[in-house]
Formats: C-alpha cells, structure tokens, sequence
C-alpha cells in the first residue's frame, strides 16, 4: 500500500511538473514563446563542440512586433504572416555563421495594435526580459520613437516602416529603399511621362507613416517642373463617405484640372479615394506608395478604376515573380507551405514580411559565432554594415540588391510602378530611377516629413 502510495504522488508530481514547464514557456498574454531553449542570455550556447554528430549550436533571441488588429493591420497581417513563415523556415533550413556554427532564432511575437506607446512597453519587455539582439518591427511612429533608444540599447531593428528618417538612425535597417525615394522615383516617372503635369497629394496629416515623403516630394516635384495644386487630408481610417468628401474637395478646389494623385495611405482608405475619383468622373491617376496598393486593390477598387490606377513597389509581386520564373519566389512557396499557408494567400504584404527576416538571417550569415555571443547587435549592424563596399545583401531578384553604408542606410534607389490596366490585369513598369541630383531621404532625415 505504501508503495503504491509513493507511486501516485509520483505521477501527481510529473503532471504539475510537465504543466508547469508548458506555462513557462509561453508569453505573456497569451502569445506563445517561439522556443528552442529556456535559457535567458540574449545569445546561448546550447550544443557542444563541433562533431560530425553533434554540431556546435548557438541560440539568439529577437523580438517581433505586428499590427494585426490596429488601423493598418489590412496589410499587417498577411506581413506578420511572412516574418513568422521566414523564421520557421530558415530555422528548420539552418543558419550557420561564417565559421559555421548553426544559429537558432527564437522569437517572441507582440501584436502593438499600432499604438506606438503600446510598442514601447513590448520593446523594454523584449530588451528586459528576453535580451533580444534584434527586432522585426512595423509602423513608422513607434519605430522613428524608439530609434535613439536602440542606440543605446545596441539593438539592431529591421522594420517594416521606411521611413528615410531612420535612414540615418546607425541601429536602423529596412529591405527596400526609403519612402522618399519611393515616392521622388514615382514622380520622376511622372515627370517624363507628362511634363509638367499637375499633382495633388492625399494623404493623413496626422499619421506619420503618411506624412514621412511629402515634403520630399514637393521638393522633388518643383525640381522636375512639376505643380502641386492641392493637398488635402485623407484619413487613414477613412469610410466612404470620407473619401467621397475628400474627392469632392479636390474637384472644387482645382475645377477637376489634376493629372495624377498621389495617395500616401494604406491600400482601403487609397481604394476608396480611387473609387470615389470614378464616381465623380475625376480623370486623374492615382499613384500610391507601397502600402496603398497591391493584389487586392483590382477588387477593392473596381472596374471603374482600371487603368487608372498605379502602386509603387520596389518588390516584385509573386505572382509576377512566378510569372517570370525569378529565382527567390520559390524560396518564398516553401516558406508558405511549410507554414501551413495556402499559395494564394503569398501576396506582396507575404513577401515583405518574408524578406525583412530574410536580411536579419543574412547579417547572422556574416557574422561569426564568437561575435553574436559577445557583441550581439553590434556584430549584426557591422554585418549589415560591411555590404556598403562589400557583397550587397542579394534577395535572389525578388528586391533590388541592397546595400548599407555607415551613417546613411538607403539600400537602393530603384523601385517599380505597378499599373492596374484597363483590363485588371497588373502591368509592370520598370524598375524606374530616383531622379538625379535630388537626394529625397536626405530631404526627409533633415527634418521634412
């Protein structure tokens, strides 16, 4: 009886145990702790030497902060979706430093909201509690917010915010080039396309993210021979009674005498205004930047707005990077079914996320084991850093080859114009230049914006 006795309180033990290890491991909230190990340092050793059987593994820890319900998780989601498919991917794939020793990501997601004060309070718990090296980040308020604190912290942050005012930041890094030279490469299209053609800007004077190129772009465009005849405020949030607002404003304040628009929003509040230009018979083209257009706008906007719409991109879509058989889009449909995700659901949004974890997987590529383990963030930024006169990160044609020079992390000057033609199907123009002569980042870094 006694032993039997002994036997039981064994097993209630064991299950205690086994429960209480399973709520350690997961996050606060309720976000589960992606987890090779339950060490705490930002970097670990968690293999032993090197053998043919048992290689030498280091472990590293990164934060990763999404918007998958706040106002612009419309292309947060499919985003956060691609960074985390990324991660497993290249996790189960191997990472290996330099002097080949195998680096293993763990990760700890946080849903912001886009709340920048939110992000905040997620960013000290990554840096406090979990030791973080890097972090995937999103929006440009939180992010441009905590720039000079990751300085201190020596915190690398790849975000998904391009922002030129983080173009200067030294912690600071992003895939494609900055919003500016974005937007200043769309209107130097413009320029040759239509000279002196007349511009209005529609965009959330109270966001950010929306404001970030503009101030570029007047410069840019009154350089290029370019009129702005309007500038009106679109909310990011914006229902269609807004947009039709916005719309008719526009009308009234030029007589309907505008060429092109430039939409500086997210892709449901940059498809209702291009809605809402059909409905009022407004003859202009809409140009978005990256955020305001992708697979999705052909339904959102309508067959009233073929041929009259246009996204910048510095990426290719995948279904034209498929199309075209460009070498890393297959890298991106294994990451997707890997992940549980159907390939229908591989969209522009997708394939930012994917390839933001892709430049932080690079920079650990370029890093020796010994470095990560020391100098954490550090190694990482002079891993990113040395493409400025070394090998540029190569994105396999998915993006243009980006380079990071110390002081100044414009990675490329090139990007494509995405037409929505008169037939709904998506026509690709370019890739198209940053016109010469006007350094649209540094417009923006210096305070415009």
């Amino acid at each position: 009886m006694a032993a039997s006795r002994y036997v039981a309180i064994a097993v209630v033990l064991l299950v205690i145990l086994v429960g209480a290890a399973y709520f350690l491991t997961r996050a606060p909230g309720g976000e589960e702790v992606e987890t090779t190990t339950t060490t705490t340092p930002a970097a670990t050793v968690t293999g032993t030497t090197p053998t043919a059987t048992a290689p030498k593994e280091i472990t590293i820890k990164i934060g990763v902060l999404v918007d998958e319900t706040g106002p612009t998780s419309d292309v947060g989601v499919s985003y956060a979706q691609g960074v985390i498919a990324a991660l497993k991917y290249f996790n189960e794939k191997g990472i290996y430093t330099k002097d080949g020793v195998r680096v293993k990501l763990e990760w700890i997601k946080r849903d912001y909201a886009y709340n920048p004060t939110r992000a905040e309070e997620y960013y000290k718990e990554f840096r406090d509690k979990y030791n973080v090296i890097a972090v995937l980040g999103w929006g440009t308020a939180d992010t441009e917010k905590l720039s000079d604190t990751i300085i201190r912290d020596k915190i690398v942050y790849i975000s998904a915010s391009y922002s030129a005012k983080l173009s200067v930041k030294p912690f600071n890094f992003y895939v494609p080039p900055d919003y500016s030279t974005q937007a200043c490469i769309a209107i130097n299209w413009v320029a040759k396309t239509k000279p002196g053609a007349k511009l209005a800007l529609l965009y959330d004077t109270k966001v950010a993210y929306s404001r970030s190129p503009i101030d570029a772009i007047k410069q840019a465009a009154q350089k290029l021979g370019l009129q702005v005849v309007a500038e009106i405020d679109l909310p990011l949030k914006a229902t269609e009674a807004d947009a039709d607002r916005v719309i008719l404003t526009l009308i009234e304040k030029t007589g309907g005498d505008v060429d092109y628009v430039w939409c500086g929003n997210t892709i449901t509040s940059c498809s209702l205004a291009a809605k809402a230009m059909a409905k009022h018979g407004l003859k202009a083209v809409m140009i978005t930047n990256v955020w305001g257009f992708d697979e999705r706008s052909k339904d959102l906007i309508g067959q009233e707005g073929f041929g009259k719409v246009m996204g910048v991109s510095p990426f290719i879509y995948p279904i034209i990077a498929k199309q075209q058989g460009v070498e890393g889009i297959t890298m991106v449909y294994e990451a997707a079914r890997a992940a549980g995700i159907p390939e229908s659901d591989v969209n522009l949004r997708f394939l930012q996320g994917f390839l933001s974890a892709w430049l932080l997987v690079q920079a650990i590529e370029r890093t020796t084991s010994q470095d990560l383990l020391t100098k954490g963030g550090e190694a990482l930024k002079a891993a990113l850093e040395s493409s400025c006169q070394g090998e540029p990160f190569d994105f396999k044609g998915l993006v243009a080859p980006a380079r990071f020079c110390p002081g100044y992390h414009v990675p490329s000057k090139q990007a494509y114009l995405v037409l929505l033609d008169e037939n709904g199907n998506f026509k690709l123009i370019g890739p198209e230049k940053a016109p010469e002569g006007i350094d649209c980042a540094m417009i923006t870094a210096k305070g415009g914006g």
